[in-house]
């Protein structure tokens, strides 16, 4: 990994992981990593923006930004930490970016991915899809499988086949790459389950 990249790692890993996620912003570093070769991302772009996406969760009190996984909240409540989030994640990672002198051409670039990355529409461009990517895929790994399962205390059936519907919206995953290891990831989810009741 590059230099400037270590050091925005370093900078922002106080930041991270705040919804009893541990490992989330590694994980999905990972993912963004691989699809960045894959679908031959901009790395520039990719990389400081998954580290940055979700750093704003930080700034949020924890009992407000929990709120985003009651299910007894409101959904204007839980959309509303949502944006704010992704706001605090643009002004902390403005402030890492520049405080590390980042090349400023890329950062308004890396803001705009950070800023609408749970709640944009289609997708902007190839990087912005593959950052969202590298978060949405968060979910099927095991980590990300067990902490979802556990926080909307379903059973593992149930979640895999939530993921299931959700890989056949057009509009959940930009990239065939992330498509085709959210596959592999589901269907090593499934074999754990099936070799549990055994």
């Amino acid at each position: 990994m590059k230099e400037i990249f270590e050091k925005i790692w370093e900078t922002a890993l106080p930041y991270q992981d705040q919804r009893n996620d541990d490992g989330h912003a590694r994980i999905t570093l990972k993912y963004a990593k691989e699809l960045v070769k894959m679908e031959d991302g901009n790395e520039d772009i990719v990389i400081p923006a998954i580290m940055l996406h979700d750093v704003g969760y930080s700034q949020i009190p924890r009992e407000r930004r929990m709120l985003i996984f009651d299910k007894d909240a409101k959904k204007e409540d839980r959309e509303a930490v949502r944006d704010e989030h992704q706001a605090e994640s643009v002004k902390l990672g403005e402030k890492i970016l520049k405080e590390l002198h980042y090349p400023s051409e890329l950062i308004p670039e890396i803001l705009e991915i950070i800023s609408q990355h749970d709640t944009r529409k289609g997708f902007i461009s190839r990087e912005e899809g593959l950052v969202r990517d590298a978060d949405k895929l968060w979910r099927f790994s095991p980590e990300g499988f067990k902490v979802d399962t556990n926080r909307s205390k379903s059973v593992l059936e149930e979640r895999c086949k939530r993921l299931e519907k959700d890989l056949k919206d057009s509009n959940y995953i930009y990239s065939k790459s992330a498509k085709k290891i959210a596959r592999q990831e589901l269907k090593e989810r499934k074999k754990l389950i099936e070799s549990a009741k055994e």
